[in-house]
Protein backbone atom coordinates (compact mmCIF):
# COMPACT_ATOMS: atom_id res chain seq x y z
CA UNK A 1 0.00 0.00 0.00
CA UNK A 2 2.78 2.11 1.06
CA UNK A 3 4.46 1.28 -2.21
CA UNK A 4 1.33 2.00 -4.37
CA UNK A 5 0.97 5.57 -2.62
CA UNK A 6 4.85 6.49 -3.76
CA UNK A 7 3.73 5.36 -7.45
CA UNK A 8 1.09 7.24 -7.29
CA UNK A 9 3.02 10.28 -6.00
CA UNK A 10 5.55 10.06 -8.77
CA UNK A 11 3.40 9.59 -10.88
CA UNK A 12 1.78 12.92 -9.65
CA UNK A 13 4.69 14.64 -9.66
CA UNK A 14 6.36 13.70 -13.00
CA UNK A 15 2.50 14.92 -14.50
CA UNK A 16 2.78 18.33 -13.00
CA UNK A 17 6.43 19.11 -14.27
CA UNK A 18 5.65 18.14 -17.70
CA UNK A 19 2.62 19.85 -17.81
CA UNK A 20 4.57 23.32 -16.57
CA UNK A 21 7.13 22.70 -19.01
CA UNK A 22 4.47 22.87 -21.96
CA UNK A 23 3.18 25.58 -20.52
CA UNK A 24 6.38 27.50 -20.27
CA UNK A 25 7.36 26.01 -24.10
CA UNK A 26 3.64 27.69 -25.10
CA UNK A 27 4.42 31.10 -23.76
CA UNK A 28 7.99 31.25 -24.95
CA UNK A 29 6.59 30.92 -28.11
CA UNK A 30 3.58 33.09 -27.86
CA UNK A 31 6.24 35.78 -26.22
CA UNK A 32 8.81 35.80 -29.06
CA UNK A 33 6.30 36.00 -31.93
CA UNK A 34 4.70 38.75 -30.03
CA UNK A 35 7.87 40.69 -29.56
CA UNK A 36 8.64 39.54 -33.64
CA UNK A 37 5.33 41.41 -34.36
CA UNK A 38 5.88 44.07 -31.99
CA UNK A 39 9.57 45.13 -33.82
CA UNK A 40 8.00 45.22 -37.07
CA UNK A 41 5.66 47.71 -36.62
CA UNK A 42 8.38 49.60 -34.73
CA UNK A 43 10.78 49.38 -37.93
CA UNK A 44 7.96 50.58 -40.33
CA UNK A 45 7.20 53.86 -38.07
CA UNK A 46 10.82 54.59 -37.31
CA UNK A 47 10.71 54.50 -41.23
CA UNK A 48 7.75 56.60 -41.74
CA UNK A 49 8.74 58.91 -39.24
CA UNK A 50 12.27 59.18 -40.40
CA UNK A 51 10.45 59.89 -44.06
CA UNK A 52 8.17 62.88 -42.39
CA UNK A 53 11.82 64.20 -40.81
CA UNK A 54 13.54 64.29 -43.78
CA UNK A 55 11.42 65.89 -46.85
CA UNK A 56 12.42 66.36 -50.44
CA UNK A 57 12.20 70.19 -50.20
CA UNK A 58 14.16 72.17 -52.49
CA UNK A 59 14.17 75.87 -50.99
CA UNK A 60 14.98 78.53 -53.85
CA UNK A 61 18.27 80.98 -52.89
CA UNK A 62 17.53 84.28 -52.41
CA UNK A 63 20.83 85.85 -53.39
CA UNK A 64 22.04 89.76 -53.18
CA UNK A 65 24.93 90.32 -55.81
CA UNK A 66 26.47 93.49 -56.01
CA UNK A 67 29.70 94.70 -58.14
CA UNK A 68 31.82 97.17 -58.89
CA UNK A 69 34.19 97.99 -61.40
CA UNK A 70 37.07 101.13 -62.45
CA UNK A 71 38.87 101.21 -65.44
CA UNK A 72 40.44 104.03 -67.59
CA UNK A 73 39.32 105.39 -70.83
CA UNK A 74 40.08 107.78 -73.80
CA UNK A 75 36.72 109.42 -73.52
CA UNK A 76 34.33 109.52 -70.44
CA UNK A 77 31.34 111.17 -72.85
CA UNK A 78 31.87 108.07 -75.36
CA UNK A 79 31.79 105.63 -72.46
CA UNK A 80 28.85 106.96 -70.29
CA UNK A 81 26.68 107.12 -73.83
CA UNK A 82 27.92 103.48 -74.41
CA UNK A 83 27.32 102.35 -70.63
CA UNK A 84 23.82 103.80 -70.44
CA UNK A 85 22.43 101.63 -74.32
CA UNK A 86 24.15 98.54 -72.29
CA UNK A 87 22.19 99.03 -69.42
CA UNK A 88 18.93 99.91 -71.36
CA UNK A 89 18.81 97.11 -73.43
CA UNK A 90 18.98 94.42 -70.13
CA UNK A 91 16.12 95.87 -68.89
CA UNK A 92 17.96 98.02 -66.38
CA UNK A 93 18.03 101.90 -65.30
CA UNK A 94 20.93 104.19 -64.26
CA UNK A 95 20.33 104.95 -60.33
CA UNK A 96 22.59 107.80 -59.50
CA UNK A 97 25.79 109.67 -61.40
CA UNK A 98 28.64 111.62 -59.81
CA UNK A 99 30.84 113.80 -61.85
CA UNK A 100 34.43 115.17 -60.43
CA UNK A 101 36.92 117.47 -61.92
CA UNK A 102 40.43 116.78 -60.78
CA UNK A 103 43.85 118.83 -61.92
CA UNK A 104 44.71 115.94 -63.92
CA UNK A 105 42.13 113.52 -64.77
CA UNK A 106 38.02 114.05 -65.18
CA UNK A 107 36.13 110.93 -63.65
CA UNK A 108 32.30 109.83 -63.89
CA UNK A 109 31.05 107.23 -61.27
CA UNK A 110 27.61 105.30 -62.16
CA UNK A 111 25.73 102.76 -60.58
CA UNK A 112 23.53 100.99 -62.53
CA UNK A 113 20.86 98.48 -61.31
CA UNK A 114 20.05 95.18 -63.85
CA UNK A 115 18.21 92.28 -63.74
CA UNK A 116 19.83 89.33 -61.50
CA UNK A 117 20.11 87.18 -64.54
CA UNK A 118 21.40 90.02 -67.02
CA UNK A 119 24.39 91.24 -64.21
CA UNK A 120 27.17 88.95 -65.24
CA UNK A 121 26.13 90.05 -69.07
CA UNK A 122 26.75 93.90 -68.67
CA UNK A 123 30.10 93.51 -66.26
CA UNK A 124 31.39 91.09 -69.28
CA UNK A 125 30.11 93.80 -71.49
CA UNK A 126 31.66 96.61 -69.96
CA UNK A 127 34.99 94.55 -68.91
CA UNK A 128 35.27 94.10 -72.94
CA UNK A 129 35.05 97.53 -73.85
CA UNK A 130 37.13 98.89 -70.87
CA UNK A 131 40.71 99.71 -72.21
CA UNK A 132 42.54 99.73 -68.51
CA UNK A 133 41.03 97.92 -65.76
CA UNK A 134 41.92 99.10 -62.56
CA UNK A 135 39.83 97.22 -59.84
CA UNK A 136 36.90 94.73 -60.60
CA UNK A 137 35.13 93.15 -57.58
CA UNK A 138 31.73 90.89 -57.25
CA UNK A 139 30.03 89.74 -54.05
CA UNK A 140 27.01 88.15 -53.33
CA UNK A 141 24.75 88.04 -50.07
CA UNK A 142 22.57 84.88 -48.83
CA UNK A 143 19.38 86.12 -47.77
CA UNK A 144 17.36 83.11 -47.60
CA UNK A 145 16.71 82.72 -44.02
CA UNK A 146 16.09 86.50 -43.45
CA UNK A 147 13.62 86.20 -46.60
CA UNK A 148 11.56 83.05 -44.94
CA UNK A 149 11.99 84.34 -41.49
CA UNK A 150 10.38 87.58 -42.11
CA UNK A 151 7.61 86.06 -44.78
CA UNK A 152 6.54 83.75 -41.88
CA UNK A 153 6.08 86.46 -39.60
CA UNK A 154 4.11 88.42 -41.75
CA UNK A 155 1.68 85.39 -42.28
CA UNK A 156 1.33 85.14 -38.60
CA UNK A 157 0.98 88.84 -37.93
CA UNK A 158 -1.53 88.78 -40.23
CA UNK A 159 -3.43 85.45 -39.09
CA UNK A 160 -3.41 86.91 -35.43
CA UNK A 161 -4.63 90.47 -37.10
CA UNK A 162 -7.57 88.54 -38.53
CA UNK A 163 -8.42 87.01 -35.29
CA UNK A 164 -8.77 90.01 -33.56
CA UNK A 165 -11.05 91.89 -35.99
CA UNK A 166 -13.31 88.62 -35.24
CA UNK A 167 -12.82 89.56 -31.26
CA UNK A 168 -13.80 93.09 -32.21
CA UNK A 169 -17.31 91.89 -33.75
CA UNK A 170 -18.36 90.35 -30.77
CA UNK A 171 -16.95 92.30 -28.41
CA UNK A 172 -19.44 95.18 -26.21
CA UNK A 173 -17.64 96.75 -23.58
CA UNK A 174 -15.97 99.78 -23.99
CA UNK A 175 -12.64 99.13 -22.78
CA UNK A 176 -12.71 95.71 -24.45
CA UNK A 177 -13.03 97.44 -27.94
CA UNK A 178 -10.08 100.17 -26.87
CA UNK A 179 -7.61 97.03 -25.72
CA UNK A 180 -8.11 95.16 -28.86
CA UNK A 181 -8.28 98.32 -31.24
CA UNK A 182 -4.97 99.55 -29.30
CA UNK A 183 -3.72 95.91 -30.07
CA UNK A 184 -4.57 96.11 -33.72
CA UNK A 185 -2.45 99.24 -34.53
CA UNK A 186 0.34 98.07 -32.40
CA UNK A 187 0.43 94.87 -34.82
CA UNK A 188 -0.64 96.66 -38.11
CA UNK A 189 2.50 98.89 -37.52
CA UNK A 190 4.85 95.69 -37.22
CA UNK A 191 3.27 94.39 -40.22
CA UNK A 192 3.74 97.44 -42.27
CA UNK A 193 7.76 97.51 -40.88
CA UNK A 194 7.53 93.98 -42.01
CA UNK A 195 6.38 94.77 -45.56
CA UNK A 196 8.76 97.09 -45.72
CA UNK A 197 11.95 94.78 -45.00
CA UNK A 198 10.20 92.72 -47.64
CA UNK A 199 9.96 94.83 -50.40
CA UNK A 200 13.38 96.08 -49.93
CA UNK A 201 14.65 92.70 -49.65
CA UNK A 202 12.89 91.39 -52.99
CA UNK A 203 13.89 94.67 -54.73
CA UNK A 204 17.65 93.83 -53.72
CA UNK A 205 17.67 90.72 -55.22
CA UNK A 206 15.84 91.07 -58.61
CA UNK A 207 17.98 94.12 -59.49
CA UNK A 208 21.58 93.42 -58.56
CA UNK A 209 23.77 96.59 -58.27
CA UNK A 210 26.68 97.64 -60.20
CA UNK A 211 29.11 100.75 -59.26
CA UNK A 212 30.94 101.64 -62.19
CA UNK A 213 33.91 104.23 -62.23
CA UNK A 214 35.59 105.67 -65.13
CA UNK A 215 38.20 108.44 -65.68
CA UNK A 216 39.88 110.10 -68.33
CA UNK A 217 43.53 112.01 -67.93
CA UNK A 218 43.42 115.11 -69.30
CA UNK A 219 47.14 117.05 -69.74
CA UNK A 220 47.16 120.68 -68.23
CA UNK A 221 49.53 123.37 -69.63
CA UNK A 222 52.67 124.77 -66.96
CA UNK A 223 50.48 128.01 -66.27
CA UNK A 224 53.25 130.90 -64.95
CA UNK A 225 51.12 133.03 -63.69
CA UNK A 226 48.54 130.83 -62.30
CA UNK A 227 51.13 128.95 -60.02
CA UNK A 228 52.43 132.05 -58.73
CA UNK A 229 48.59 133.29 -57.81
CA UNK A 230 48.66 129.81 -56.07
CA UNK A 231 51.75 130.27 -53.84
CA UNK A 232 50.83 133.48 -52.87
CA UNK A 233 47.62 131.81 -51.70
CA UNK A 234 49.03 128.84 -50.41
CA UNK A 235 51.86 131.54 -48.35
CA UNK A 236 49.02 133.44 -46.62
CA UNK A 237 47.37 130.30 -45.58
CA UNK A 238 50.64 129.21 -44.24
CA UNK A 239 50.86 132.65 -42.38
CA UNK A 240 47.48 132.68 -40.82
CA UNK A 241 47.66 129.51 -39.64
CA UNK A 242 51.20 130.37 -37.80
CA UNK A 243 49.15 133.45 -36.22
CA UNK A 244 46.38 131.27 -35.15
CA UNK A 245 49.08 128.67 -33.48
CA UNK A 246 51.24 131.38 -31.81
CA UNK A 247 47.59 132.95 -30.29
CA UNK A 248 46.53 129.67 -29.43
CA UNK A 249 50.03 128.95 -27.20
CA UNK A 250 50.45 132.26 -25.19
CA UNK A 251 50.06 130.74 -22.19
CA UNK A 252 53.40 128.86 -22.61
CA UNK A 253 54.69 131.97 -24.46
CA UNK A 254 54.15 134.44 -21.70
CA UNK A 255 55.53 131.75 -18.97
CA UNK A 256 58.20 131.21 -20.75
CA UNK A 257 58.93 134.83 -20.87
CA UNK A 258 58.30 135.30 -17.08
CA UNK A 259 61.16 132.55 -16.64
CA UNK A 260 63.68 133.82 -18.73
CA UNK A 261 63.24 137.59 -17.09
CA UNK A 262 63.72 135.92 -13.60
CA UNK A 263 67.17 134.14 -15.35
CA UNK A 264 68.09 136.95 -16.53
CA UNK A 265 67.85 138.94 -13.32
CA UNK A 266 69.43 136.65 -11.73
CA UNK A 267 72.21 136.62 -13.76
CA UNK A 268 72.57 140.05 -13.70
CA UNK A 269 72.42 140.06 -9.45
CA UNK A 270 75.16 136.91 -9.24
CA UNK A 271 77.03 139.07 -11.43
CA UNK A 272 77.09 142.45 -9.75
CA UNK A 273 77.65 140.44 -6.32
CA UNK A 274 81.02 138.89 -8.01
CA UNK A 275 82.21 142.26 -8.83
Amino acid sequence: MIIQNKFLNITFYIFLFITLFLFAACNSGENQNQVSADFIPSEKRTESFTNQQNPDISVERKIIKEGNIRFETSSVKETEKFIRTKVAELGGYVGNENVYNFEDRVEHTLIARVPEDKFNTLLDKISSAAEKIESKNVSSLDVTEEFIDVEARIKTKKELEARYKEILKKATRVDEILNIEREMGNLRSEIESLEGRMNYLKNRISLSTLTITFYEKISTPFGFFSKIKQALHNGWTALLWFIIIMISLWPFIILALIIAVIILKYRKKKKSTAN
